[in-house]
């Protein structure tokens, strides 16, 4: 968008009690942002949203115009020098999904490159101190999510977040990271690197203007932008509080799909998943075909065949990876029984089945179980 465009919309943002949706319904009623400045009292007073009040606080904003003029031209430097660019809510590059939620931020800041894929992506979230389990299953899902081409989008927060980045990522696929904070304040902090990745092959978005600190209360509201990108949400692991089960309600009321992974009866780390599914708010998945079965007629513009797997070459693998080859089947097989049934110590099993697994030779599922690709 133009600067002088985005200057009058940015003003827009500026004005107390107004807001995402009410400017939205003024955006409705006059596309240029200028414009709306110039409407009579009388057809603003017709807009959804507007009283009096209101409506005379928007036609008496023009006092402010050099104030606010100050504060667009402090943010548009902050964002030229550290390379921040700026998506409105009419651009063409701004998430097409994400438009068409009731709240939709009316400005966007990012790092990175938005794609027109994004409309086909999944939103991956779930607890910061995740089980072996909840990790295995991000990872295994994660990867064949990429391996179909559909992106991932989330939040960079520590457990879940970060591994369904750093999977889509190591798979070559796009993904998105929403911040609570401004994009020059990164949170979490050791999660700087990761930043820097999404960034350089996919986007870091948030609605918080650069100098945002990440307040606890932007988090929810982050949330709702994860949801709203996305054509679907996936809760890998959630305990009965948290921002997961926060990330899935807001999907529910933009009317996404929700997909949970189920856990142990006994898992505190899985109660969230269990009651959305136990509920009939979320669907009970396995795998990415489960997302994609449910999904298939949204997703058909994006999806790729996934790569036929080459028979396995006896003469590629050494002779532990041999006898574990040979002992494992189309079923799932735990560690314990492939040790048992090889004859290797469980070490030489892991050592081994981490390698098979680089190789595409061998898949691990969720709960330290393998099987033959």
């Amino acid at each position: 968008m133009e600067i002088s465009k985005l200057k009058y919309l940015f003003y827009l943002t500026r004005i107390p009690n107004l807001g995402n949706i009410r400017i939205k319904a003024l955006l409705n009623a006059n596309p240029d942002a200028e414009g709306i400045f110039n409407l009579p009292k009388s057809k603003i007073r017709n807009i959804e949203g507007f009283d009096n009040v209101l409506s005379e606080v928007l036609i008496t904003t023009e006092a402010r115009f050099e104030e606010y003029e100050e504060e667009f031209k402090e943010i548009m430097e902050k964002c030229d020098r550290i390379g921040i660019k700026i998506a409105a809510i009419t651009d063409e590059e701004y998430p097409e999904n994400l438009k068409r939620i009731y709240d939709a931020p009316v400005i966007i800041y990012y790092k990175g490159n938005l794609s027109e894929r994004d409309k086909y992506s999944i939103g991956i979230v779930g607890t910061r101190m995740p089980s072996e389990y909840g990790r295995a299953s991000c990872v295994s899902i994660v990867k064949e999510l990429s391996e179909y081409g559909i992106p991932v989008i989330s939040g960079m927060a520590k457990g879940i977040d970060s591994i369904a980045h750093k999977t889509a990522l190591k798979g070559g696929n796009l993904t998105y990271a929403v911040l609570g904070s401004g994009l020059d304040v990164i949170y979490p902090p050791e999660n700087k690197r990761l930043f820097e990745e999404i960034a350089e092959k996919g986007a870091v978005i948030s609605e918080y203007e650069p100098g945002t600190n990440p307040d606890k209360g932007n988090f929810p509201k982050r949330n709702r932008i994860i949801s709203g990108i996305s054509i679907g949400c996936l809760i890998v692991e959630s305990g009965n509080k948290g921002g997961s089960l926060i990330t899935a309600s807001y999907a529910l009321d933009q009317n996404r799909e929700v997909f949970a992974i189920p856990g142990q009866i006994d898992s505190r780390r899985s109660e969230g998943t269990n009651n959305l599914i136990k509920r009939g708010q979320a669907k009970l998945i396995m795998n990415a075909e489960d997302i994609i079965s449910e999904l298939e007629y949204q997703m058909s513009g994006i999806i790729k065949k996934r790569e036929e797997q080459k028979p396995v070459e006896i003469n590629d693998l050494n002779l532990f990876e041999r006898k574990i080859y040979d002992v494992l089947g189309d079923e799932p097989m735990y560690i314990d029984d492939i040790s048992e049934k090889s004859g290797l110590s469980i070490s030489d099993c892991l050592v081994n089945l981490l390698t098979m697994e680089f190789k595409n030779h061998i898949r691990q599922l969720p709960g330290k179980r393998f099987t033959k690709i």
